[in-house]
């Protein structure tokens, strides 16, 4: 019997481990722009909280976009295809999905995964017009860190999301184009990759006792 109980308290330490998950909160600040560039990339600084000092990068799926050599009909397939307007709420919503997202936390690991970005514009004077002052409001998304990761996140799985802000130049009239500057405040909660595994390690421990 002693030598079943010391087993099981092994395994039982083990899944432990196994089972042991990281909350992550960080900060990020950057610069992106869908309309100038192909294969756009938002990058920047992670400058504070968990993972800081460190890097990120989202890049945007622009598979069957206009070239980015010229911006006028990109942006205009851009608002046409992925701008959606409530009448309701008085504010236009695009989502754009299977971005591919990379963080590097400086000297200790990166994570690899894909997200959302999902930017809106707040219709300030309920008019369903975008007016040059109305192109920054929310930026925010969900997390997918998928196991590619090295360092301290190698074998390492989870979710998340963001929420935060950016600034667009919008003015239709006479658009320079000019890079979005985003913030925001991503949070993710990171796993083993093997705990499925270890469920079944925990269901087989707990037949040692039926």
């Amino acid at each position: 019997m002693k030598t079943l109980v010391a087993l099981v308290a092994a395994l039982v330490l083990a899944v432990g481990f196994a089972w042991a998950d990281q909350h992550l909160e960080f900060h990020c600040t950057g610069l992106g722009n869908m309309v100038i560039n192909n294969d756009p990339v938002y990058s920047g600084q992670i400058d504070g909280g968990d993972i800081a000092p460190g890097q990120w990068w989202i890049e945007v799926n622009d598979d069957g976009w206009p070239d980015a050599s010229d911006p006028n009909a990109r942006w205009a397939y851009i608002w046409t295809n992925y701008y959606v307007y409530d009448p309701d709420e008085h504010i236009w919503t695009a989502e754009f999905r299977d971005c591919i997202l990379d963080l590097d936390h400086t000297g200790v690991g990166t994570m690899h995964g894909s997200c959302d970005m999902t930017f809106q514009f707040l219709d300030l004077d309920s008019d369903g017009i975008l007016d040059p002052n109305e192109c920054m409001n929310g930026l925010s998304g969900a997390v997918i860190i998928i196991q590619d990761g090295t360092g301290a996140y190698a074998h390492l799985c989870g979710d998340g999301s963001y929420q935060g802000y950016y600034m667009r130049d919008c003015d239709e009239s006479s658009p320079t184009w000019m890079d979005d500057n985003v913030g925001f405040e991503m949070q993710l909660d990171l796993y083993d990759c093997g705990m499925a595994n270890d469920v079944t390690t925990w269901s087989a421990i707990k037949g040692l006792f039926r």
